[in-house]
């Protein structure tokens, strides 16, 4: 984004936030009522620009800003310190960043277009977290490690074909397990398509999902206890993958999952095991690798 576009460009980052909707957010929370220079709404124009410009840290975000006149322009705003920029940051509500965040997504689903996107396997919903981290004598609130400290953003994005947009976000604290967040990021829709890596493992619910037709695709955790193969299924020579089984997961006096479950094995571009498990019985061994792949790809992505 050059500076002579600086207007133009960021006018067309801002669509998807909905303007007219963010500003009757605002009074409605009342969150600009006692600002005269650096508002909310001047905040989210600056950290869009900073977002794609990809600017590292709330100095740097400063500096640009000092030295930016088209950007000074555009907000009203000549310059603007570190220490202002991390009051407003703390003083936003989670309830108006998740407004935000839901006009982003409703944004994105008109663009491209429910209809299509609920299509057989044009919809696939992948599940993953982030842990992002922060320092621990700062935000002792937050530790997870004797070291560290941090809050893990779990995230639930639609890939449909190409276009791969965030649906929905949950904000926790880094210590509590991934699999805690199953019941609000897994789709339990008839035949919704659901891909997660092994954080999100949980026997009881997989067998919950097979009870109501839910489909899901992931990856089995080393330590995972194999109950029983109940079938070795023949593999051809050319194919990409090395074993497909139907199994039972689960440990006596834990839990014995109810539903088989395939388990299929092939290698990433590294050379390295990869063991899936699904509870899709109808499409190809192949094909279950290359929606996991999608996923992985995706993930590095972001």
């Amino acid at each position: 984004m050059g500076k002579d576009t600086t207007k133009t460009a960021l006018a067309e980052y801002l669509v998807p936030l909905a303007a007219d909707s963010i500003l009757k957010e605002l009074r409605s929370l009342r969150l600009d009522r006692y600002v005269k220079k650096f508002g909310v709404a001047k905040f989210m124009k600056l950290f869009v620009f900073a977002q794609v410009k990809q600017i590292g840290s709330l100095t740097d975000i400063s500096l640009e800003l000092d030295a930016n006149k088209e950007l000074q322009a555009e907000l009203g705003l000549e310059s603007i310190s570190t220490s202002q920029l991390s009051r407003t940051l703390r003083g936003i509500p989670d309830l108006f960043m998740n407004f935000v965040f839901r006009q982003c997504a409703l944004h994105t689903n008109r663009q491209v277009g429910m209809k299509r996107a609920n299509e057989k396997l044009e919809r696939i919903n992948l599940v993953d977290s982030s842990t992002i981290s922060m320092c621990v004598t700062q935000y002792r609130w937050a530790e997870f490690r004797r070291t560290k400290a941090g809050v893990k953003l779990h995230l639930r994005l639609v890939f449909c074909e190409q276009p791969v947009f965030p649906e929905k976000a949950v904000l926790t604290h880094a210590r509590p397990a991934d699999k805690l967040q199953m019941d609000e990021l897994v789709v339990v829709e008839k035949d919704a398509l659901n891909v997660f890596d092994r954080g999100y493992v949980d026997y009881r619910k997989f067998d919950a999902y097979c009870n109501h037709s839910v489909r899901f695709v992931t990856r089995l955790k080393d330590n995972s206890a194999i109950h029983e193969v109940v079938e070795e299924r023949a593999i051809t020579q050319d194919s990409p993958v090395i074993r497909e089984a139907l199994v039972r997961l689960g440990s006596y006096p834990n839990y014995v999952m109810t539903h088989p479950l395939r388990l299929i094995q092939t290698t990433d571009s590294k050379g390295n095991l990869v063991t899936i498990l699904t509870n899709d019985l109808t499409l190809e061994a192949k094909e279950i690798c290359d929606i996991y792949r999608q996923r992985w790809q995706i993930g590095v992505s972001r």
